[in-house]
């Protein structure tokens, strides 16, 4: 256990709390949301317990933090893959996300359990304020989707991003089986039952985009 002394200046906090994320994506990583409980993270940090409800209320809000900082980076990236396309370019659109959520398996695995484990034990307070910077966060991915997307609305946009989030969460458990099932799926005869996120994830998806090119909705309704 490190000598921890309250953290008095705001980068002194920053550091404290960057610790405490660094070790929950550390434990999350290795054990899921189980092995990143309040105890684990401190003694991983070098904190104790109460050091950590300083700066979170709980295991919930620390993941819930984490999975701010994954997402940004998400959006930020596929944002500027979709960027880069020519107007119309589905599968491209569909790829880029794809691509995007296979690089970052941390914001999968978070995206999971959104609402079944992360939006529990944490307040309501804690839960809008989450919300309104995903939101926020979520601004240039919907508008470079937009662009490329010749007669979808940012509605339309904010609608499939959050079918696609949803799919996703769907679809993950069936992509990481547990090690029993695993070794049943790797059998021929259940091949067919098996989840690639890059290809039934990506068809889902381009298939979700289509219906936006293809049948738009007036803003207004």
């Amino acid at each position: 256990m490190t000598d921890f002394k309250r953290a008095r200046q705001t980068d002194q906090k920053n550091a404290r709390r960057r610790s405490l994320l660094d070790a929950a994506a550390d434990l999350f990583d290795t054990g899921g949301p189980t092995g990143a409980g309040i105890n684990a993270i401190a003694a991983h940090a070098g904190f104790t317990k109460s050091n950590v409800y300083r700066y979170f209320e709980s295991r919930e809000h620390v993941l819930l933090s984490l999975f701010l900082e994954e997402f940004e980076g998400f959006s930020l990236a596929v944002s500027e893959r979709i960027g880069s396309l020519p107007a119309g370019d589905v599968g491209g659109i569909a790829d880029a996300m794809t691509t995007g959520f296979l690089d970052r398996r941390r914001l999968c695995k978070l995206v999971a359990i959104f609402g079944t484990v992360l939006e529990q034990n944490v307040s309501a307070d804690t839960i809008e304020a989450v919300k309104s910077v995903l939101g926020g966060l979520t601004v240039p991915l919907v508008e470079a989707m937009r662009q490329r997307l010749p007669g979808a609305t940012t509605e339309d946009c904010q609608w499939a991003f959050a079918m696609t989030t949803s799919l996703l969460a769907g679809m993950w458990p069936g992509v990481c089986p547990s090690p029993a099932a695993a070794e049943v799926l790797a059998k021929s005869e259940f091949a067919r039952m098996t989840l690639a996120l890059d290809r039934e994830f990506k068809r889902a998806l381009e298939a979700l985009l289509w219906s936006l090119v293809a049948t738009p909705r007036d803003s207004a309704d």
